[in-house]
């Protein structure tokens, strides 16, 4: 099972590189730091805490080394191989049960780095506590922890577009199939808008990829930020978005004014170009309405129709990157 999960977290280890938000230091809890000659029995009275899963044992001797005690090892030799390991270790330093290379890193450690390095221990340590240093304090994390946030971190990227921060085009449309299933029951309706971005290619030849993919960013960021409440959007190509929405119960002349004030809406916050990109690179967007019948709603059917309505609408106006 562990390669599979140092396989996880090397997966996990590029994609992670650029995000500061998956430091170890986030999950690392304060750990108690005791010194090396602290009789065994001792050391065994501060584990009956419960919350103590591990102690951090401080080298007493003047060598500038720290090792690490896990409750289970602890247990472990305390019982011996015939039982007398109780009576053996009682009153004999910590320094003889304790573990002198433990894996120590800094806070500022990415979890995915962390994990890898974890997974690659012997196995007899492999899922003990890491050692996390940093600003003069010690601390520890678990293995469950680490691998935890690495499923997390999978899960996340898996529905969100790296680029954008936005729903990926499966999850959109899984969203999309969650809200057509709860009108049949409420009498609501699901409204789907399109937005596709136009002469994206012209903008990559002009100015290069970074460029476009500034625009596709701040497009994203502004979609955001024009969405009501209640509403998503989602990367569903590499140049088109889609807003999901679900409209109250009301008649389709109510709903069709609806869908277009929403449409309007967050048209209005993508016209004005930006000042951070070249006043060429800000490309225009055609965009494709269509909602639901009330009390029913068929995702892929809603899909299929916001497609044939935006291609319409494309053929129907001039590129201006090929008339310019």
């Amino acid at each position: 099972m562990y390669d599979a999960i140092t396989h996880l977290a090397r997966q996990t280890t590029a994609r992670a590189a650029a995000d500061r938000t998956g430091l170890v230091g986030q999950l690392a809890r304060p750990v108690m730091v005791v010194g090396s000659s602290i009789p065994v029995g001792q050391l065994e009275v501060v584990f009956r805490r419960p919350d103590v899963d591990c102690v951090a044992v401080q080298d007493d001797e003047g060598e500038d080394r720290l090792g690490l005690v896990m409750r289970a090892a602890l247990a472990s030799a305390l019982t011996g191989r015939l039982g007398y390991g109780r009576a053996v270790l009682e009153r004999r330093p910590a320094s003889t049960v304790t573990d002198w290379s433990p894996l120590v890193v800094d806070r500022a450690s990415s979890v995915s780095d962390v994990a890898t390095h974890a997974m690659s221990r012997p196995g007899t340590r492999r899922y003990d506590d890491v050692l996390v240093g940093g600003s003069g304090h010690w601390a520890s994390v678990s293995a469950a922890d680490l691998m935890r946030s690495l499923v997390s971190t999978l899960a996340a990227q898996s529905t969100r577009d790296h680029l954008t921060g936005l729903a990926t085009r499966r999850a959109t449309w899984h969203l999309l199939a969650q809200r057509c299933r709860l009108v049949a029951s409420s009498g609501t309706r699901v409204a789907l808008v399109l937005l596709d971005v136009r002469g994206m290619s012209a903008v990559n030849a002009r100015h290069g990829q970074p460029t476009g993919d500034a625009v596709l960013v701040e497009l994203a960021d502004r979609l955001g930020t024009a969405l009501p409440r209640g509403c998503e959007a989602g990367r569903v190509d590499g140049d088109r978005f889609a807003v999901l929405a679900t409209l109250p119960a009301m008649d389709d002349i109510q709903a069709a004014v609806s869908v277009e004030a929403l449409r309007a809406e967050i048209v209005g916050h993508l016209t004005a170009p930006s000042r951070a990109l070249p006043a060429d690179a800000w490309p225009s967007v055609d965009t494709a309405t269509v909602w639901s019948v009330a009390g029913a709603a068929d995702a892929d059917e809603l899909v299929r129709e916001a497609e044939h309505r935006l291609a319409a609408a494309r053929s129907a106006l001039p590129d201006p990157y090929l008339t310019a």
